[in-house]
């Protein structure tokens, strides 16, 4: 089974964190995580990049999830071209919004996590504006 929990630091930035039971963190599909996350102390085994979060819990078993009470269950994700970096909010801000029209105003997906069945619903909010001119 995978504990995981999505939660905001001091900088509010979204941290993605995991607890895994069972050894778990010994199959394949989560090696890759592991080695670019880091590992912590506490409750929470390892903080993993967001961007491994919503192939994780599509990936697994919804028996095998289960999501922290104090979990985030809604953020706002876009990318640069090349998918190298991503940009990660709750709401979109002013200085999100500066960074977005920096990358060349890609598509901005609200991605919701349903509470009872685990699903994820990543829909596009934001998209770059079209000007015709006549």
């Amino acid at each position: 089974m995978i504990i995981i929990k999505l939660e905001k630091n001091r900088r509010n930035k979204i941290i993605f964190k995991a607890k895994f039971t069972d050894g778990e963190e010994k199959k394949i599909f989560f090696k890759r995580a592991i080695i670019e996350g880091k590992k912590l102390k506490g409750e929470f085994e390892y903080q993993i990049p967001l961007r491994f979060f919503i192939p994780i819990v599509k990936n697994i078993n919804k028996k095998e999830v289960l999501l922290d009470k104090d979990s985030l269950f809604c953020y706002l994700e876009f990318s640069d071209i090349y998918d190298q970096n991503y940009y990660n909010e709750t709401q979109a801000t002013p200085n999100y919004m500066k960074k977005w029209r920096e990358e060349g105003c890609p598509e901005i997906y609200k991605v919701t996590i349903d509470k009872e069945s685990y699903d994820i619903e990543k829909e596009i909010i934001f998209k770059k504006p079209h000007i015709c001119i006549k």
